[in-house]
Order: structure tokens, then sequence, then C-alpha cells
């Protein structure tokens, strides 16, 4: 029932008139509850004024309202003194009303101060309060019934609204090869329908590209996205979590949304868009987020990794892809590294990143950008690393170089990349 649409309509439907009918419920009820506290404070007023004025008036004069003497209970002390049902502390209380409870029961307590005498008047309130009980209960009942049948209509709504596009789903699930648009379709069943005509006559030539684009995809651990987010997400919002772990959950969040900006660039690699967002970019800033996902690993490994990059330097460049670059160069230096250094500096408009690990041997050297081409048989790799970080620097109109020896133990060991950012 989650995954279905018509579902998900008619209780976005119920929830919807569900929470505008509960929003004036809890505001006719908080309204009433006032209403009430203003007539019982009104009563408890005009009585004691009443009292100050002629001593030993009746309690209760009050019209229609539905007051009764027996709910009262009055007293006139001595100052100091108060009621033996009351505590000690509201001999000392200002004059005014207050509440207090005895058990269940509610009192309106008013005090009022009569030269060397206290007069106190005790109201009960439980009347009131049975009634806002019994309002409540019509209330929910009310809001029950109406959320029931919100869902049956939303049901129906969705069912008449979604029929034209399950017919589509079927004519698509059995690879119905006649037009999807046909006449008597509503306006936008019938563009959607359209859209997708053109996407069959289209699809031979779009699927080369759609699994680049799906390889790319893949390449940037876009599958369990969706899945990490919603984990942490739940996890920083759990009350019993400590207030380190909480900040860890916050880091993995904000790890999952600059992972939608490496989708932009992977989008743009995929489908060629045009580069429109491009400004300037603080450079070190967006190393060191390439380095934060890996800095562990590379401890772990007694790896050390130095950067040379200062605080000023920018590059005129879109932010995604230039993430994107810095991601796949760190990450491939970071993974192919057991041992030793990588250093990333930039001098001269030119960005390097040495790292000290097996290197590439030479007969390689010509293919390690091209896509799905690997050099080595180390586990963890697509061979799609250096291919994306040569189209982002094709994008931008940059160039990238590549220089490696290998052969364990020589003092050359290892992989220097260099992308010069041309202005």
């Amino acid at each position: 029932m989650i995954n279905s649409l018509r579902w998900r309509l008619a209780l976005t439907f119920t929830l919807l008139s569900t929470f505008a009918v509960l929003i004036q419920a809890v505001a006719l009820f908080v309204s009433t509850d006032e209403q009430e506290e203003d007539m019982i404070n009104e009563v408890v007023n005009a009585t004691l004024e009443n009292q100050l004025r002629q001593p030993g008036a009746p309690l209760v004069d009050l019209g229609d309202l539905p007051i009764g003497q027996e709910r009262m209970q009055f007293f006139r002390l001595p100052r100091g003194q108060r009621p033996p049902e009351l505590p000690p502390e509201y001999a000392r209380m200002p004059a005014g009303i207050h509440e207090w409870y005895a058990g269940k029961i509610e009192y309106h307590v008013g005090i009022r101060d009569s030269g060397s005498e206290r007069l106190y008047l005790m109201y009960d309130a439980s009347e009131h309060e049975e009634r806002l009980e019994q309002l409540e209960w019509k209330l929910l009942i009310g809001i029950g019934v109406l959320s029931l049948t919100s869902l049956w209509l939303g049901y129906w709504l969705a069912g008449r609204v979604l029929h034209q596009l399950e017919n589509i789903t079927q004519r698509l699930k059995r690879h119905d090869e006649t037009p999807l648009n046909l006449p008597g379709l509503d306006r936008e069943v019938a563009l959607l329908a359209e859209a997708l005509d053109g996407y069959r006559q289209r699809n031979r030539e779009l699927l080369e590209r759609e699994r680049e684009f799906t390889g790319n995809v893949s390449h940037e651990l876009r599958t369990p996205l969706t899945r990490i987010r919603t984990s942490a997400e739940l996890l920083a919002d759990d009350p019993a979590l400590q207030e380190r772990s909480r900040d860890r959950a916050g880091r993995i969040i904000a790890s999952v949304d600059a992972m939608e900006g490496r989708l932009r660039g992977l989008l743009f690699l995929a489908r060629e868009l045009v580069l429109d967002e491009r400004k300037p970019l603080a450079l070190k800033r967006y190393v060191d987020a390439a380095i934060a996902p890996v800095r562990q690993a590379c401890e772990d490994r007694h790896v050390q990794v130095a950067t040379d990059i200062a605080d000023h330097v920018t590059v005129d460049a879109d932010a995604s892809l230039l993430q994107l670059l810095l991601d796949n160069l760190i990450g491939n230096a970071a993974r192919y590294t057991e041992s030793g250094r990588i250093d990333i500096g930039y001098a001269d408009g030119v960005l390097t990143v040495a790292d000290t690990g097996p290197g590439i041997p030479p007969e390689h050297m010509a293919r390690v950008f091209e896509r799905h081409y690997r050099a080595s048989d180390a586990p963890g790799g697509m061979g799609l690393g250096l291919s994306i970080v040569k189209r982002v620097c094709d994008a931008h109109g940059w160039t990238c170089g590549i220089d490696s020896h290998a052969g364990e133990g020589s003092p050359q060991q290892g992989t220097r990349v260099s992308v010069r950012f041309h202005s």
C-alpha cells in the first residue's frame, strides 16, 4: 500500500483534511476552555466585589449563567489566616485569582483584602472540566469519522484520476507499440503520453548515454545515498542519542547533501549540458572537503596527507564539478597508496596530487584516461576516476596530465597528476 500512488494520494488528501479540521478543533477547544476560565474568573470577581460592597449578600445573582451557589465556598477570615482546605502559603498570597487542585478537582480561588479581613472564595470547576472533556471526546470522534470518510473519498478520487495512467502503464508493460497518446485523454495525461511516445522513439539513441550515466552514478555510490540519509536523519532525531553521536549523524547528513552536488556534476557529464554556473571558488576549502572522507583510511595505513595551498587561491569553476574532480584525484591517490605520503599542492595555476603508490606501468599510460580502463587489479576501482577527471577538465577548458613511475623500491615510485587551470 505504501508504494501505491493511489494510496499515497488518498492518504495525502486525508492528512490535509484531518490537519485542517484538527486545527479548527484545537482552536475551538482552546477557545471554549478560555471562555470557561474567563467566565469562572468573572463569577469569582463579581461575587467577591459584591461581598466587599454588601457583606452577607447572596453569593450568586448572575442571571442565566450556569453557576450554582453549591459550587462556591466563601470564607471571611482575619488576615494571616486561610481556610483549612487551602495550603498554608495561601495566607500570604497576593489578592487575585489563583488555581488550586485538590486531587483531580480544580478550584479557582479568589482572594480579596478588606481592612483587617481577608475574603476567600473557592469555586469548584469540576463541572466545567467535565463539559470540556465531553467536548474533547466529541471532537475526537468527529475527527476520526472525518478521517475515515476522507480516506474513502480520497481513494475513490485518486482512482478516477489515475485510471488513464494505469491504462498507459499496462500498455507499456505489454510492449504495446501503438501510440499511447489517444483521443479522449485528459490534457495532462495526453502530455505525458506524448512525451512517452517521443521517449520510446529515441530509446535506442539514448540507451548508450544512459548506461554511461549509470556507470558514473555507480562510481559515486549513488545507490545507497537515499538510504544513508534517511537512516542518519532517524538517528539524529533519536532523543536518547548522545550529543557527540548526534554531531556525527549531522556530518553524515552533510556528506549526503554534498553527494547530491556530485550527482548534479555527474548529470552534467552524462548529458553534456552547458556549463553555466562557473564562479570563483576557494580551492583549499574544496581540497579539504575531498580529503575528509579518506583521511581516516590514510591514518590507519600510516599514509601522511599534506597540502600546500594558500587560503587566498581561487579557481573559476563549477562547484559540483570541481568537487567531483578533487574527489576522484584524491580518492584514487588514497585508494592505491599503501604506505608513504600524498602531497597536494598548487603553484603557478597548476594543482598537483602526488602519491607514493605502486605507480602505473609504461604500457598502460596511454589509456589511463579511457573509461573503464584499469591499469591495476586492486579491488575497489571501476576505471572511471581519471576519465571523469578528464571530462571535467575538458568541460572547463583545463589541461590535465599524469606522470607515473612503477617499480617497487624505486625512489621515484608513485604517480603525479596535474591540472592546469586556464583563466
